[in-house]
């Protein structure tokens, strides 16, 4: 009887215990697709590769010595491995890679942003590459660009639309530069060297690709009739529009304005004059006694020393 007993008592507790097992369905991991609309501020995007489609490309030159290997990463196919068949490689071939001179200069249309078919396999090995699918303007051909969003460098394209809004930004405005970006400058039309005075001012003229490493340059002409070239990216690092720079002379007075231009800093700054001189330090350490808030700023190779906002050493 006891036996009975505790054979219905353990199979209550089994249905009580196991009985409000239940199965969840768990909806697998989706990629995360940013459709903010492209801003053109940016030529590489990166991760954010989904903005590209509906981008028209620009297939930019090579400096000469890199022509003999051609443009890697065009295929027909992108579910083919172009190692393995070469009549996969779209205008075959100089190596492995597409014909330098049958590519360059082309214009293409991104049709859509196809991820990796490999990246399901392998997340670590193709989880961050993608395919462009294009449409070459001139022929209208199809073609697939394996596109990698953690390297910039082996991005071949300039995007029309921030070569259009770079330009509309730049040219016709005038700058200011930082004294020692000029220092051995020569004039594009003569070859001479130019005249680089403090404070003054250069109008950008245009924005083009120049013809040794074909990167992105600004084209600029002082007073006298000069012109310079410069880097696109490097630009807003090293030069004020003439409004800023028209607002810090007022600001500061002309002295301290030179020296800032100078990339110099002196006893008696404030803050702000040494951080447009010499850039954000690397660090800032803080200490505050007897009503008294002292800073060091930590560049490179030199230290700051400030006193209640105020530059009081130099080491």
């Amino acid at each position: 009887m006891r036996k009975t007993t505790f054979t219905v008592l353990l199979t209550a507790f089994a249905t009580i215990a196991f009985g409000q097992i239940t199965t969840t369905k768990v909806t697998p991991k989706t990629d995360q697709i940013d459709t903010t609309p492209y801003d053109s501020t940016q030529n590489f995007l990166g991760k954010d590769v989904y903005k590209y489609q509906g981008q028209e490309l620009y297939l930019n030159a090579k400096s000469e010595s890199l022509r003999q290997y051609g443009y890697d990463n065009f295929v027909l196919d992108y579910t083919q491995d172009k190692f393995t068949n070469k009549s996969n490689v779209y205008k075959c071939c100089d190596g492995y890679n597409s014909k330098y001179d049958e590519l360059a200069g082309k214009y293409f249309k991104v049709l859509e942003v196809i991820k990796h078919p490999k990246a399901e396999q392998s997340e670590y090995l193709y989880g961050k590459k993608f395919y462009l699918k294009l449409q070459e303007k001139e022929s209208n051909d199809i073609v697939y660009y394996e596109y990698d969003s953690e390297f910039e460098h082996s991005f071949p394209f300039i995007v029309v639309g921030f070569f259009e809004k770079q330009k509309k930004f730049f040219v016709g405005r005038e700058f200011v530069f930082n004294d020692s970006e000029f220092t051995d400058a020569t004039d594009i039309q003569t070859g001479k060297t130019v005249t680089v005075k403090t404070g003054q001012k250069w109008k950008c003229i245009d924005l083009t690709i120049e013809d040794k490493y074909y990167n992105l340059s600004l084209i600029f002409e002082n007073s006298l009739g000069e012109k310079v070239a410069d880097e696109c990216d490097r630009v807003l690092n090293v030069a004020y529009t003439a409004k800023e720079a028209d607002s810090y002379k007022k600001k500061f007075g002309e002295t301290i304005w030179n020296t800032i231009l100078a990339s110099k800093v002196k006893i008696g700054m404030t803050k702000e004059m040494c951080k447009l001189s010499w850039g954000e330090p690397k660090d800032i350490n803080k200490t505050t006694t007897s009503g008294k808030t002292s800073e060091q700023w930590v560049y490179s190779d030199n230290y700051l020393y400030f006193d209640n906002g105020i530059l009081t050493a130099i080491q």
